[in-house]
């Protein structure tokens, strides 16, 4: 992990009370991307998120949930159109080959 990075995560864990729920840090290429996403956990499916369409996330992205310091690493992204929204797979750790 990038220093710089580093130093902007552990500041979002710092100050986690502080933030709404649901507001996820966006990584990307090892570089934070502003603004926070708003998501929200899937109460019937495990590893998935849901978040609005009018945020750019990527297959490849990481979600690092501030509260509880989770890092959701971004599997697979569908666009639902018709519900303005995307529905996100993860998973929460990166497999190496």
């Amino acid at each position: 992990m990038d220093a710089t990075l580093k130093v902007a995560l552990d500041e979002y864990f710092e100050r986690a009370a502080e933030l709404k729920p649901n507001l996820f840090v966006l990584v990307r290429d090892d570089r934070e991307v502003s603004p926070l996403i708003e998501a929200t956990f899937s109460e019937t499916k495990p590893f998935t998120l849901t978040a609005s369409d009018d945020q750019e996330i990527f297959s490849g992205d990481i979600l690092v949930y501030p509260k509880t310091r989770q890092f959701c690493y971004v599997d697979d992204i569908r666009h639902i159109p018709s519900k303005k929204i995307f529905v996100i797979r993860y998973c929460t750790k990166v497999e190496v080959e």
